[in-house]
């Protein structure tokens, strides 16, 4: 969070303003997920992070490797997407598949916090 200030030329960056961020490129984009809060249990089959990642960088994603989400193997293979996904782009990743499926409020927002901080970096 420290360093989205730099971005934000100063002003303090809360969870809100990530939130919104995220809820805001994902639409924009042309997405179809939402994420109501860092704790949304829908963010479990990782569709809303593929999209946001499809968003900060078109064609990122091989939708061909995405699947619903429906079935806890569904979601982990998702969730281990996301996160190669991300490392490739260059993200600051510590958080584990589990953390995805299982939605840890805290690793999800680290999560989307990195690649805000990534996708803001590239703007300079």
């Amino acid at each position: 969070l420290k360093n989205l200030r730099f971005h934000s030329h100063g002003k303090e960056i809360n969870d809100a303003d990530i939130l919104e961020w995220a809820n805001n490129l994902v639409k924009n984009s042309g997405g179809q997920s939402c994420m109501l809060s860092f704790k949304d249990k829908s963010l479990s089959d990782g569709m809303f992070f593929l999209e946001l990642l499809s968003a900060v960088q078109p064609r990122v994603v091989n939708w061909s490797l995405v699947t619903k989400g429906k079935s806890d193997e569904e979601k982990k293979m998702n969730a281990s997407y996301i996160i190669s996904v991300a490392r490739k782009l260059g993200c600051s990743i510590f958080l584990l598949p589990e953390d995805i499926t299982e939605v840890n409020q805290k690793m999800i927002l680290t999560l989307t916090a990195s690649i805000m901080y990534w996708f803001l970096n590239q703007r300079i």
